[in-house]
């Protein structure tokens, strides 16, 4: 079993090579995809890799963010991928509780996805206080000891078993289409989630998802009307994405700030809290395609899965020429 991570990168330098190594000792391949950063990221990852054979630099792209470029990064390096193998969405923001080498090795052979439990970690009032009182010792401390408050209200699908017959085009999301409805492991991954680190960071990460935003390709949830109080304090139900709207975004470091005592506090015991209502459901249910995978015998399976891509491939161009 082999893990290939896909991970998209604008404008994390300040963490970047923190999170690139915590994920080094699970991942067997990092695919990183520099969607235009201009802060020294893409430098940095081309550094990282001529020290880390498992890290790979695909390629640098300006081009408007939408989640499904990590297509891009999957149909370049899907012949690496055996059918025992699995992917991961790798955000460049984000770290893993669980070692995911360990779970997705204990996982059956007839599920095919594994979604998380994200604990998301948020810039609050005691973190102003303690980076306006020395900003260079604020900076200076590692993330995941910098940020200690958090609420779990998000989790979404991260990995999925690899198949030859998987289509997966830039068009149809973060994810191929069939994973969204593939059995999924019952069981939450939980990963550390750090998107608000600090003012600098946060002015420049409104500033560069701004373009994505007001096309409406992503970063929806930094786009909610009194974001602060909506989205970090939000406990009835998962977030919703109805009224969104980039003038609601903000620029300042300032519109970003939390109230402490409205999040869970960190106090590194790993006795997490965990919010299942406040994350989307997903699927544990076995349907009709997997039940005829499941009596295919294993060695029929990666030549099946290659006709059946053709097929739906050429299905496809011929709709287009229709």
């Amino acid at each position: 079993m082999k893990i290939h991570g896909m991970c998209l990168v604008k404008n994390e330098a300040d963490v970047l090579q923190e999170c690139l190594i915590a994920a080094l000792h699970w991942c067997d391949h990092i695919y990183v995809f520099d969607n235009g950063s201009n802060d020294g990221s893409w430098e940095l990852v081309k550094k990282l890799a001529r020290q880390y054979l498992q890290i790979i630099p695909y390629k640098q792209d300006d081009v408007l963010y939408r989640n499904g470029l990590r297509a891009d990064i999957f149909n370049a390096f899907r012949s690496n991928a055996g059918s025992q193998d699995w992917w991961c969405a790798l955000d460049a923001d984000e770290f893993y509780i669980d070692d995911p080498r360990i779970f997705l090795a204990k996982i059956p052979s007839h599920l095919q996805t594994v979604w998380s439990a994200s604990l998301n970690y948020y810039f609050t009032d005691q973190d102003a206080i303690l980076y306006q009182q020395d900003p260079i010792k604020f900076l200076q401390t590692p993330v995941q000891q910098r940020l200690r408050y958090y609420l779990n209200n998000w989790g979404e699908l991260r990995f999925f078993r690899h198949s030859d017959d998987i289509v997966w085009t830039t068009t149809q999301g973060g994810f191929p289409p069939i994973m969204f409805t593939a059995p999924a492991c019952p069981v939450r991954i939980w990963l550390k989630h750090y998107q608000y680190r600090s003012p600098k960071q946060i002015e420049w990460r409104l500033l560069t998802r701004r373009r994505a935003m007001e096309a409406r390709t992503g970063f929806w949830h930094e786009a909610k009307p009194n974001w602060s109080i909506t989205v970090a304090t939000k406990r009835d139900a998962p977030l919703d994405f109805e009224d969104t709207g980039p003038e609601f975004a903000g620029s300042q470091w300032q519109d970003r700030i939390v109230p402490a005592a409205s999040l869970d506090y960190d106090a590194f015991d790993r006795r997490y809290v965990v919010n299942e209502n406040l994350m989307p459901e997903f699927p544990v249910r076995l349907g009709p395609a997997d039940h005829i995978r499941a009596v295919i015998p294993q060695p029929l399976r990666p030549p099946l899965g290659r006709l059946r891509r053709q097929a739906l491939l050429l299905r496809s161009k011929l709709r287009l020429n229709w």
